[in-house]
């Protein structure tokens, strides 16, 4: 039974080792290297032995999500495109938009399809609205029109995390839907170039790529209200721990510094 840790799959053909999480040589660097290596976020997992059991560890940024907290009235069509994206029919994703947006304003003023505090309180076991800000992702389940089935299935795509942009080179097919005059193969465009040079490092490779599908001029000046490339500070690390017999899964949110992380949230 071994007791270090030893990373299987670095991602880069040059580190011929790595040991108790340490670089031992870099072939690009032809020299040895102390210290620990950074893990970053990025779209394939870390796979890491501990002990007799392999872990894959996936970390992804949180601003590669759908801030639910910046939905507004001018920006929920983008909401609802991404619902029904999701295979919700339209009259369930414009009650689920109208109602989180209720759920997030102070007034007891209904949107049109959506439910304050008459509606909740009507309930078998009554609740009041927040008329606030979601401090957990699972308060989504609480509004009105969120199944758990529904919950389940976009619960991933979403985060009250960051500034509101969605950041492309951790976008899934589903988040880009949100994003307007995006469509299927603009989104698969964007996920096959991650895929080829890793990540969009220059705001000006995302020009040249929209340009491909018209999208440019006024219309790109206008995407860019929606879209960055830059990370934020928050981050999800997804830990799956197995060996023949049992399995694991971790997941913490946690918000990083210049020096240190803090975990803001858990879950089993």
């Amino acid at each position: 039974m071994g007791t270090g840790i030893e990373e299987k799959d670095t991602g880069d053909k040059d580190v011929k080792k790595i040991k108790g999480n340490r670089l031992l040589y870099d072939n690009k660097k032809n020299k040895t290297i102390a210290g620990r290596r950074p893990w970053k976020p990025r779209s394939r997992p870390y796979s890491v032995q501990i002990g007799d059991r392999n872990c894959d560890v996936l970390i992804s940024d949180e601003s590669g999500k759908i801030n639910i907290n910046k939905i507004t009235d001018d920006t929920k069509d983008n909401f609802v495109k991404f619902l029904t994206f999701c295979k919700l029919d339209i009259l369930t994703a414009e009650t689920i938009t109208d109602s989180l947006l209720d759920w997030l304003d102070k007034d007891d003023l209904h949107h049109i399809n959506g439910a304050e505090k008459d509606y909740y309180s009507s309930l078998p076991d009554p609740y009041e609205p927040k008329n606030g800000s979601f401090e957990s992702i699972e308060e989504m389940a609480l509004v009105k029109g969120v199944t758990p089935h529904i919950f389940e299935m976009i619960r991933e795509h979403l985060t009250i995390y960051g500034a509101g942009k969605i950041n492309v080179n951790f976008a899934s097919r589903e988040v880009f839907s949100s994003v307007p005059m995006f469509t299927s193969e603009i989104a698969e465009a964007i996920i096959q170039f991650r895929k080829k040079w890793g990540s969009v490092k220059r705001i000006d490779s995302l020009k040249d790529l929209l340009s491909q599908f018209g999208i440019v001029g006024k219309d790109y000046q206008k995407i860019l209200n929606y879209l960055t490339i830059s990370d934020s500070n928050y981050m999800t690390i997804h830990a799956i721990a197995s060996s023949d017999k049992i399995k694991n899964s971790y997941k913490i949110v946690i918000q990083k510094s210049l020096d240190n992380c803090k975990v803001i949230a858990a879950y089993p």
